[in-house]
């Protein structure tokens, strides 16, 4: 993983998630990357119901 990639994908828990930079580097990689698909197929799934309101 290069190094934007890492600092994309703990910036992108740290400011959903909250949680600090010793918590995100304390996970495996591995178990990070699933943290960031969760919360982005949670976040698409908020955005559609948003968009299906607005339809309406």
């Amino acid at each position: 993983m290069t190094d934007d990639a890492l600092r994309s994908e703990i910036f992108f828990l740290a400011y959903h998630l909250h949680w600090s930079w010793t918590e995100l580097m304390d996970l495996d990689c591995a178990e990070r990357q699933v943290y960031v698909r969760l919360l982005t197929e949670q976040i698409e799934r908020e955005n559609a119901r948003i968009d299906e309101a607005r339809r309406r």
